[in-house]
């Protein structure tokens, strides 16, 4: 998901940087020969700017996807599951590096995909025989392609997970929200149909071309951030959740004794132990807190049995050599006599 990340963002500085070369230049002066120097420089900016874009754009996609169905894999139980999610891996990985590689050769010599010249020689009326001659493939046939297999596996991953949901032995209303949950998916679906909407009207003519590019960046740019968006909507909630209360149970054993602890009665039945179960996590100073009840508790319990309390105060300053050594032992009334 990072590396799907780092190339989205990649993908705004290119269309920002596309968007910047596109304001010096208006779609009208391609028609018109005298105005094509002054703003040559700044079309064979964007035409380098669209070669990069359509590398890193199926680079992008490749990467949500991989990393949503990777997810998919790591919490998959039943083996047919785990085959869907491992056969849509390998559909997604092999159509991405195919469009990469096809996008990196659109022109038998890939220079001639910034020519100038061969770009404003499509908006003559006559073809001009001083045209360079470029053996390119029509891009218009590749955005399409991918487009429409961009959306098939778009709608494959949305499906894989449902079954598995529906399935789940917990309470319908949970089963309803973890699928509204993994639906946020549709968002990238929706992106994906609005875009092959604006490739269409991009791609009727050169004219449509110039005047709906921006339109097709920004739509490609809402299909990857959506895909990012609907992969970590399932992670969220962790972020959102409130700060469960921490539970005062102490690990381990705790020994419960039933009786009264007077002197002179024994327990009427042997020490009950009972186990405890730790909820929540506990926090640091949660645990020193429950260890210093516990040590205090079983003062008072040994004290209790004994009977009897020291009535000779010793400060606090003195050790506990010092405790022991002054505390006086109990005596008969008549032996004070």
């Amino acid at each position: 998901m990072l590396t799907a990340l780092v190339l989205t963002w990649g993908n705004l500085v290119v269309n920002y940087y596309m968007d910047e070369t596109s304001s010096h230049t208006r779609p009208s002066y391609y028609r018109i020969p005298e105005k094509r120097p002054l703003m040559k420089e700044h079309v064979k900016g964007i035409m380098i700017t669209w070669w990069v874009y359509r590398m890193s754009y199926v680079a992008a996609l490749c990467f949500v996807k991989l990393s949503i169905l990777y997810f998919f894999k790591s919490i998959a139980s039943h083996r047919t599951l785990r085959h869907v999610v491992n056969g849509t891996i390998a559909f997604v990985g092999v159509y991405s590096l195919g469009a990469t590689i096809a996008a990196a050769f659109q022109c038998r010599k890939p220079s001639d995909a910034w020519n100038t010249d061969a770009y404003f020689a499509q908006f003559d009326t006559t073809p001009s025989p001083d045209a360079p001659k470029t053996q390119c493939y029509d891009p218009t046939i590749y955005f399409m392609f991918t487009a429409a297999l961009n959306l098939f596996s778009d709608v494959i991953i949305l499906l894989i997970p449902i079954p598995t949901l529906l399935s789940l032995s917990v309470p319908l209303r949970r089963r309803l929200a973890l699928v509204a949950i993994f639906s946020v998916g549709m968002l990238a679906i929706v992106a994906s149909s609005v875009r092959m909407r604006v490739m269409t009207l991009w791609a009727a003519s050169p004219w449509n071309s110039a005047i709906y590019g921006a339109d097709l960046l920004l739509w490609g740019q809402v299909e990857t951030n959506s895909g990012i968006i609907s992969a970590s909507v399932p992670f969220l909630r962790l972020l959102f959740k409130r700060r469960e209360r921490v539970e005062r149970l102490a690990s381990g054993r705790k020994v419960v004794e039933i009786g009264s602890p007077r002197v002179g009665r024994k327990p009427q039945l042997e020490p009950l132990e009972m186990d405890t179960v730790l909820l929540f996590p506990k926090t640091a100073h949660a645990h020193d807190e429950i260890e210093h009840e516990h040590e205090h508790e079983n003062e008072k319990d040994e004290e209790a049995q004994r009977g009897w309390k020291p009535f000779i105060t010793v400060p606090a300053s003195l050790g506990e050599r010092s405790w022991d050594s002054t505390r006086a032992v109990p005596t008969s009334p008549k032996t004070l006599a």
